[in-house]
């Protein structure tokens, strides 16, 4: 009898630890690994919620900025809406600082940025890129009389830059190790360029320094106002050019690849090309 109910409890113990262990291996659908061996990921997540959080900082004109309705339009919002679509999922655009990009994109808070970002190697450090979908070089735009034409001759001027961006890590480079050092040039950064080129009309600033399709818009919306061309410097050569493409947080190879594959067609099919004309003209009117 002893014998016989030994045997029992060992059978029971035994269909319990067999039952458990499957529970372990098999899984449940809760388990973060598991989702992620079966096809989770960001990619998921975004088709679960039934949307995708964009960041940008509307104040790059043509690329971002705030429409006639009070909202964020431009390139990058069209390269937005166009990668939603394809996912079929709704948009969701947070308008937010651009410094504060890489931190939105680490902490969750937003699945894709889009804001005339250059591909820069200190910025593969914290964000995953797509192929670049445009190149920009940096400009200088200046008043329509002023005489200045290259790097060096900015010594003991303003010169207003938008913080954060290529254009700011320039100046301060110039100023701190190249051409500008110690030739009191004050690098005044502002949150958006359009508060630079007030400045520049009221006298504070002698040259503002940006992207080359953000200079063009600049003078396009100030009429008669500015000029601009390339950044020089007294050896002749200029500015190098620069790739601009669409940013996530690291990690997630299926996203980034499907995000790339969408902002590709998109270059591929013209239609790009088509958003640049169509804000460039509609930017400048605002």
């Amino acid at each position: 009898m002893k014998s016989k109910n030994l045997k029992k409890a060992i059978a029971m113990i035994l269909a319990v630890m067999t039952v458990l262990a499957l529970t372990a291996c098999g899984g449940g659908s809760s388990s973060g690994s598991g989702d992620a061996e079966e096809g989770g990921g960001k990619l998921a997540a975004i088709q679960d919620a039934g949307k995708i959080v964009v960041c940008t900082d509307a104040a790059w004109a043509p690329f971002e900025y705030i429409g006639e309705g009070g909202e964020p339009t431009g390139i990058d919002i069209e390269i937005a809406q166009a990668i939603a679509d394809e996912l079929g999922v709704e948009l969701e655009v947070k308008n937010i600082a651009f410094d504060t990009i890489p931190a939105a994109l680490s902490g969750g808070d937003a699945d894709l940025a889009l804001a005339c970002i250059t591909i820069t190697d200190e910025r593969k450090e914290e964000m995953a890129f797509t192929d670049p979908y445009t190149t920009v070089q940096q400009y200088m735009v200046v008043p329509a009389d002023s005489e200045i034409k290259t790097m060096e001759e900015l010594g003991g001027k303003a010169v207003g830059t938008h913080l954060g961006t290529t254009g700011d890590f320039l100046m301060s480079d110039e100023n701190s190790t190249g051409v500008l050092k110690d030739n009191n040039v004050e690098n005044k950064q502002y949150k958006a360029l359009p508060d630079a080129a007030l400045a520049m009309k009221s006298g504070e600033l002698q040259a503002i320094v940006c992207d080359s399709v953000l200079a063009e818009n600049l003078v396009k919306a100030n009429g008669d106002a500015f000029k601009c061309f390339p950044v020089a410097y007294a050896d002749g050569h200029e500015a190098d050019t620069e790739e601009i493409g669409a940013a996530m947080a690291k990690g997630d190879d299926e996203f980034t690849a499907k995000v790339n594959e969408i902002v590709q067609k998109l270059k591929d099919d013209g239609k790009i090309d088509e958003w640049f004309v169509q804000h460039s003209e509609e930017a400048s009117k605002l």
